[in-house]
């Protein structure tokens, strides 16, 4: 008996993908060589099992209508034939297809059922990203009040000081209170260079006042971080990027606090008898997790300065999300277009709930990026289920799986046909309105840069941190890296969702993880033919609707060979938006040896090199192009 079943295919599940709630799928399945007796059944589990059957048509193909509940959730479905007192069941493998098994091992597709009216901000999804860690981009030469800081710190006096690495004072683990100045106005300085660079959006690592330089340790969410600027400099930064055609959105570090902040006050930094932990009666103590005792409390991973909340508490709820001066709201107001929420699993479904409501409530158009490392379509946190992507909570997420899967690509870990079955699953899980609105990223603050990752040098993991810092990468492989790093920045630009370059990459910077891939902005050694590369790249996708919100379609994937299709036909794009048409062919060779296909394009005439100088004609519908080793290039498609 053979049995077929390919959830990627329009003739077994059509439509393709999430779905919306109160819509309905047609599933098929093709069962060859059937009897008489043969019953086929499509298991679905919502909740509840159910056993449907499935009606015979032409040529072996079982088919059944599955109608899309009211309510948004997870639905999951495999197939139970039968046939002469036996019984097989088909259930998932990889690639959307199944394979057939004496008895169920409850591997099954997946249909995410979204709310039929979620949507996300149109102007996120036509913009190119750009993550700013703000003490290390660019210092403004007006002074900082860096005199506000309540400890001793570092302030380093030359830009390009190696790092200082010091302990705590107070806990374990490093002190992080080490910095260079970096401001809210050297930003504003630098705006030129960031719409040069074709940047739509700017996300800024935390901003509030902290005892660190990375301010996840959050002191006061109502106050600048005085060593940034002021709030006035804020507001003068959000006015003069939307000027430019630039939008800010903030980190939301809503988890935890710091046990240096006005709320908790462990030192007494902020008056010797207030905050939750001095005073058993502070107006915050119902915010944090008592345990034992001698003011014991639960804190984030175990991580003594940053103290856990209740973010359910109603004055929590109150102060950061729902009163008329709430904090997610006074940003707002003052010029942010959203925010990226720090480790959202931490926090629970409802908060994330209420938080969108109120945030769409202030500003509709404002965005809301969860930090979420896995398919967050189908994620467990704590033993639960969340909710990430069914509409009422985040509008999208970081995309940690596109950001491993393009590094395992271009570094040889995986196969064409791999990235392309990882990034498959993300397109049949996700929401479109949440995955083209993904943050694609290659690096962040809490990776290692990519340039380093690319390189594919080795790195003892016993190094010191004297030694990390001073790692740098040999010539040979710095030469490889930068190549790989273009390939990978092409795939951002060119693949589905909102691509995001972490600030320096762009000029090629390099470091092993935190502290050392958060160093300060290399202005004096600047690649400059990769900074070239990434704006004509950044330049191409801001001019072409189709590389956006274009239909995306895998033409090629074979070994070291990655070829796909971006277009926007009859003037609309994916979502129904009326837009410009246009067809790519994008291609990325990561062999170090040139590759020869061959691709049928029976409706196109001439493919021109957008990022080359080489055009190919197609010969009776057969399109023969040669990609030299290690590189990349766009076709636009023309009849």
């Amino acid at each position: 008996m053979q049995i077929y079943h390919n959830s990627r295919d329009k003739k077994f599940r059509e439509p393709f993908g999430a779905l919306p709630s109160e819509s309905s799928v047609e599933i098929s399945l093709l069962v060859e060589e059937t009897g008489d007796d043969t019953k086929v059944f499509l298991r679905v589990w919502d909740g509840e099992e159910r056993l449907i059957p499935m009606e015979k048509g032409d040529d072996g193909m079982f088919s059944a209508r599955l109608e899309m509940p009211k309510s948004p959730t997870l639905l999951w479905y495999y197939f139970i034939v039968e046939e002469n007192g036996r019984r097989y069941f088909y259930c998932k493998t990889k690639n959307g297809e199944g394979e057939i098994l004496d008895h169920s091992n409850d591997s099954s597709w997946q249909i995410t059922v979204y709310d039929k009216n979620f949507r996300t901000p149109e102007w996120f999804k036509h913009s190119v990203m750009y993550q700013i860690f703000p003490d290390r981009f660019f210092k403004s030469e007006k002074p900082c009040e860096i005199s506000d800081k309540k400890t001793e710190y570092t302030l380093y006096e030359d830009w390009y000081s190696p790092l200082f690495i010091k302990k705590h004072p107070f806990e374990d683990g490093p002190a992080y209170n080490d910095f260079f100045g970096g401001n809210l106005r050297g930003i504003i300085e630098k705006i030129p260079y960031l719409k040069d660079l074709g940047i739509g959006v700017i996300y800024l690592n935390p901003i509030f006042e902290a005892f660190s330089n990375h301010r996840y340790d959050t002191g006061d969410y109502g106050k600048i971080d005085p060593i940034l600027g002021t709030e006035e400099d804020f507001r003068e930064l959000c006015e003069k990027c939307e000027e430019s055609g630039i939008r800010i959105i903030l980190d939301g570090v809503f988890s935890h606090t710091g046990s240096d902040s006005v709320y908790f006050n462990k030192y007494g930094s902020y008056g010797e008898d207030t905050g939750a932990f001095r005073d058993q009666h502070s107006t915050y103590r119902s915010w944090y997790q008592w345990c034992g005792e001698n003011g014991g409390y639960n804190s984030w991973w175990g991580c003594s300065n940053l103290p856990n909340v209740n973010e359910m508490e109603p004055t929590y709820i109150d102060y950061i999300l729902a009163s008329d001066d709430a904090i997610i709201k006074k940003w707002i107001k003052r010029g942010a277009f959203g925010w990226r929420l720090d480790v959202a699993d931490e926090l629970p479904d409802e908060f994330i709930k209420i938080l969108r409501k109120e945030v769409k409530g202030e500003n509709p158009e404002a965005v809301v990026i969860g930090e979420v490392w896995e398919d967050a379509s189908n994620k467990e946190s704590y033993g639960v289920r969340r909710e990430y992507l069914l509409g009422d909570e985040l509008d999208s997420v970081m995309n940690y799986p596109f950001k491993d899967g393009v590094l395992a690509f271009l570094t040889g870990g995986i196969l064409a046909e791999e990235f392309s079955e990882r990034m498959g699953e993300l397109f049949e899980h996700y929401p479109f309105e949440a995955l083209y609105s993904a943050m694609n990223i290659l690096g962040t603050h809490d990776t290692m840069r990519a340039k380093t990752c690319l390189s594919g040098q080795y790195i003892d993991p016993s190094l010191s941190m004297e030694e990390k810092g001073k790692f740098k990468l040999d010539a040979k492989r710095e030469t490889r890296a930068i190549k790989r790093l273009k390939l990978g920045a092409f795939l951002q630009m060119t693949f589905v969702g909102v691509p995001c370059i972490y600030y320096g990459d762009e000029i090629g910077m390099q470091g092993l993880s935190d502290p050392y891939n958060r160093m300060p902005y290399n202005w004096r050694c600047v690649d400059v033919e990769l900074l070239e590369f990434y704006k004509k790249i950044t330049a191409l996708r801001n001019s072409c609707y189709a590389l956006r919100t274009g239909v995306f379609e895998t033409l090629y994937a074979r070994d070291g060979v990655f070829v796909y299709l971006r277009k926007i036909e009859n003037g609309k794009d994916v979502f129904g938006t009326r837009a410009e048409n246009g067809k790519y062919l994008c291609i990325v060779n990561r062999n170090e040896n040139a590759e020869k296909i061959e691709l049928e394009f029976p409706d196109v005439v001439r493919l021109e090199a957008l990022l080359g100088d080489n055009s190919v004609r197609c010969r009776n519908g057969i399109a023969e192009i040669e990609i030299k080793a290690l590189s990349c290039e766009i076709f636009g498609c023309f009849s």
